[in-house]
């Protein structure tokens, strides 16, 4: 079952010069299968199976691949040369990718996503430094020094 809607999908086309009627399943299924896969990493996207249980945001990522493939299938010259418009799409559907991988673009559905996993932890914090000293975190406790201050 496909991840997206005709409407969907002819959202990203003019209409005088290109219109899909229905939705080519190997080509959705690639463009989906593009998108679930990078975001999978972040998101439990097992269940999204269908135009109804994937998130809107996804699905618009999905239709603007699905375009860009149908796109450049019509107006490619010969197999090599692909479109400028099928890039920029693609182009954008990888930005907002990369912002949902690293947090900065939310999904309304799945809001609170932990995506900083990968950001330093600094020690010490202020938590550590309120904290006495134990025989399990040692480096606990107020700071030696501060800055400024003359040995």
């Amino acid at each position: 079952m496909a991840h997206i809607t005709v409407a969907e999908a002819n959202a990203w086309l003019e209409s005088t010069k290109l219109n899909v009627s229905s939705i080519d399943t190997a080509v959705e299924g690639h463009a989906s299968q593009n998108i679930l896969s990078r975001l999978a990493s972040v998101f439990d996207t097992s269940t999204w199976i269908n135009e109804t249980l994937t998130p809107k945001l996804v699905r618009t990522l999905i239709s603007m691949y699905y375009v860009s493939y149908i796109y450049d299938r019509v107006y490619a010259d010969d197999g090599e040369n692909t479109s400028n418009y099928a890039f920029i799409l693609r182009r954008n559907a990888d930005f907002l990718i990369g912002g949902l991988l690293n947090g900065s673009v939310v999904l309304e559905e799945i809001p609170d996503v932990v995506t900083d996993l990968m950001d330093p932890v600094f020690f010490p914090n202020d938590q550590s430094s309120l904290n006495e000293p134990s025989d399990d975190f040692p480096s606990d406790g107020p700071p030696a020094f501060t800055m400024g201050q003359v040995f």
